[in-house]
């Protein structure tokens, strides 16, 4: 009989061609004859009886260690890699994998869902379709290399969220050199940093942001613009500008009054300007900044012990804080007007 596929029970090594093999009488058991002589019993000795027999019983346990390695990995759908259990993507190629994600549970079930978590077509996923056919890696190979060592695949599993819009943009940056306007970014600009964990970046913006957001405010309660805005009804009731052009009364009132009020107003207006074109850079340049910031993150999480998990708790997106920062602007923006009008 040919025992090379056999372990030597004893020292649990191969049996190969050529080695001295006992075959145990009650069992089967094959052993090194070396080993059989050093234990002076077949391994299974204490097994024997109650119709034991070696070869029933390795098969029982072949079926044992395939079912616990099959329940120990996940199969990537996409390019049948093998993954640990509790992954959520896939190692090699980005895929959500875990059975776990609700989106994954719907992709095996061939149905569709629209928006969704690994869909898009815009920043937060809206008006795309997520079905059987759906490849978050936009057919971009997973293998190429995105710049600093890291890989296309390694970025979709950074990203997670609209990886199928972010792969599209990224290639276009990575190839052309073009990116896309962000319009999201450009509505909530701090929100959206923070929510794509931007935090470096989304602090500058911010501090920027809200320092012009406080200051406009501040002036829009003060005496100064309480003065403007008596000088705008008092020239707007009067029947023709002066000046005969559109919105000239608003005109007339900035130069009716002090060079103290002017100023302010100024400032405001000046802080109101700058804030737009704050929001329309940060839409241009979000995209850009992304990319930047995910191949910057994943190269560092690369040099850490654990990077397949790493990539997957350090990845994604931070929706609590992007709240937060949103709160904050509600709150600068609209709580004045109610304690003024409570006050009032």
């Amino acid at each position: 009989m040919d025992y090379n596929k056999y372990d030597c029970p004893v020292c649990e090594r191969p049996l190969v061609e050529g080695d001295d093999i006992v075959v145990c009488p009650e069992c089967g058991a094959p052993h090194h004859r070396k080993c059989y002589e050093i234990k002076n019993r077949c391994a299974f000795e204490d097994m024997h009886g109650e119709n034991f027999d070696y070869e029933k019983y390795r098969k029982s346990q072949q079926s044992e260690e395939e079912a616990q390695s099959e329940a120990d990995v996940i199969i990537c759908q996409r390019c049948q890699t093998e993954n640990p259990k509790g992954s959520f993507y896939c190692s090699k190629c980005g895929f959500p994998i875990g059975m776990e994600n609700q989106q994954q549970t719907q992709y095996n079930n061939g149905t569709q869902q629209q928006g969704g978590m690994f869909n898009g077509t815009g920043p937060f996923g809206a008006g795309a379709q997520f079905s059987q056919n759906f490849d978050p890696m936009a057919g971009i190979n997973p293998e190429e290399d995105w710049g600093n060592g890291v890989t296309a695949g390694e970025i979709s599993k950074y990203v997670q969220k609209n990886t199928l819009y972010f792969m599209r943009v990224f290639n276009n940056i990575k190839k052309f050199f073009k990116g896309r306007f962000n319009f999201v970014a450009f509505l909530i600009s701090v929100p959206y940093l923070m929510y794509r964990k931007m935090y470096k970046i989304g602090t500058i913006v911010g501090i920027i942001f809200f320092s012009l957001l406080v200051t406009e405010m501040l002036i829009s309660y003060s005496p100064a613009y309480t003065a403007y805005n008596n000088a705008i009804e008092q020239f707007a009731s009067q029947s023709a500008s002066i000046y005969n052009m559109p919105y000239g009364y608003m005109y007339n009132a900035f130069f009716s009054m002090s060079i103290e009020n002017q100023v302010a107003i100024g400032v405001m207006f000046l802080c109101s300007m700058a804030r737009l074109i704050l929001q329309i850079v940060v839409g241009f340049k979000a995209n850009q900044w992304y990319f930047k910031h995910c191949i910057n993150q994943v190269a560092k999480i690369k040099t850490l012990d654990n990077p397949q998990q790493s990539l997957e708790n350090s990845g994604g997106v931070n929706l609590a804080l992007a709240i937060s920062m949103y709160a904050i602007y509600i709150i600068i923006n609209y709580v004045p007007y109610f304690m003024v009008q409570m006050g009032g």
